[in-house]
Parts: structure tokens; sequence; C-alpha cells
């Protein structure tokens, strides 16, 4: 078994994140209108099954096989180690809210701008509208809590748990750089207004996370502005 950290070239690169791209879209475009005209699920919730069951549950998964594959599975310390998962330090904490700082400021300024020369973002995937829910259906944020969860833990164990090390590995310091192009297209399927939106935290979790070496750095930022954009949303605050 292999006790190395294997490089990822371009090509290999692509093929993970647009993979996983390709099914977040299928999923979108072709599932939640299936499941809303079948079964009567509304659109939100059906992203709630399929995001979570579909695409982000898979990637967790996909990420203890391939860590297990390459041999860092006989012992918990190798496999978090691996995953950069082993350790959590003050300045760790320190990044997480610097970087969700920064993120925040940087995706106000866009909407900011955007609106200022008339051309406002839409803050909604392109795949469905979402108004939040009333007062009385505010209970239904817990439906929401499992896919966030594994949205999080899905996407940074993958792409920077497992994928980004091996992208270092090939490419140096710039490693992180293809990480953060990939992860932008990776999100085709929520739509050019988000993606554009999407940006700082595109760049700084990617950056934050080489730097630190450390993914619980890209989970801490990741789930700092998931978490309360969607609430937010959900809850009519914006």
């Amino acid at each position: 078994m292999e006790k190395f950290i294997r490089s990822l070239n371009v090509g290999k690169s692509i093929v993970y994140f647009g993979g996983f791209g390709f099914l977040l879209w299928i999923l979108t475009r072709w599932g939640i209108p299936t499941l809303e005209k079948y079964a009567g699920i509304e659109t939100i919730f059906g992203w709630f099954i399929l995001g979570g069951a579909g695409v982000f549950l898979p990637m967790i998964i996909l990420a203890v096989y391939k860590t297990c594959k390459d041999g860092f599975c006989e012992s918990m310390h190798a496999f978090f180690f691996r995953l950069r998962l082993a350790g959590f330090r003050i300045m760790d904490l320190f990044y997480i809210l610097l970087g969700t700082a920064l993120s925040g400021f940087f995706m106000w300024l866009i909407i900011f701008g955007t609106d200022k020369v008339g051309m406002p973002l839409t803050l909604h995937p392109s795949f469905m509208e979402f108004s939040g829910f009333s007062a009385g259906e505010r209970w239904k944020l817990l439906y929401w809590i499992p896919l966030f969860i594994v949205n999080i833990f899905g996407e940074e164990m993958l792409w920077r748990g497992y994928i980004l090390p091996r992208q270092v590995t090939a490419f140096g310091k710039s490693g992180w750089i293809l990480n953060a192009c990939l992860w932008f297209f990776f999100h085709s399927a929520f739509g050019f207004d988000l993606m554009v939106l999407m940006i700082p935290t595109l760049i700084i979790v990617p950056l934050f996370t080489y730097f630190r070496r450390n993914t619980w750095v890209g989970i801490g930022i990741h789930a700092l502005i998931n978490g309360p954009a969607f609430i937010g949303l959900a809850l009519n605050l914006f």
C-alpha cells in the first residue's frame, strides 16, 4: 500500500471536479423537477434530498475510499493526518475568522457594486426560486441541517482534504490556484450570478487551507459563509 501523497495532474483534477459538477447539474436540472412532478416534493426539499444524498454524501464516501486505497487507513491518526484533519491550533481559528470576514466583505462589495451599476445579482440558485419560509414554516429549517453537514464535510474532505495535497504535490505553491479554479466551475449548476458572488470564498478557502495545511480551516470558513447565508435567505432577512 502506498504511504506517500501521489500527485494529481490537471486532467485527473478535471475528472474529479467535472464529474461531480456534471452530477450536480443532472440532479438539479432533471432530478429535482422529477421529484416535484411525480412525488409532489417541493423544489427546496428536493434540493435537500438530492444535493445531500446524491452529491455531497458520495463526496465523503469517495474521500474516505481514496484515502484508504492510498494506504492511510491503518490507523485513525494516519487517516486524519492524510486528510489534514489531525490537529487544530489557535492560529487556525484566527484564519477561519479572517477568511470569513474577508469573504463576507468582498461578497458584500460584489453585491453593492452590481446593484450600483444596475446589474443586481440573483441570490438563489438558477435551478430554483426560493423566497424563504413563512413564519409558521421556519421549523422546516431542520430539514436543511443534514444537507448543510454533508455539504461542508463532503466538499472540504474531498476538495481540500484529499485532492488539494495531491495538487500541491504536482504543482507546488500554485496547486491551490488549480483547486480554486476547478471549484469555481464545479458550481456551474448554481448559475452565473451565484458563481460571481462566490468568487471571494472560492479563492480564500483553498488559499487559507493550503497556507495552514489544515482542512478544518476550509471547513470553518465554508460553514460560516454557507450557513448564515442560507439561514438569512430562509428567514427572509435579505
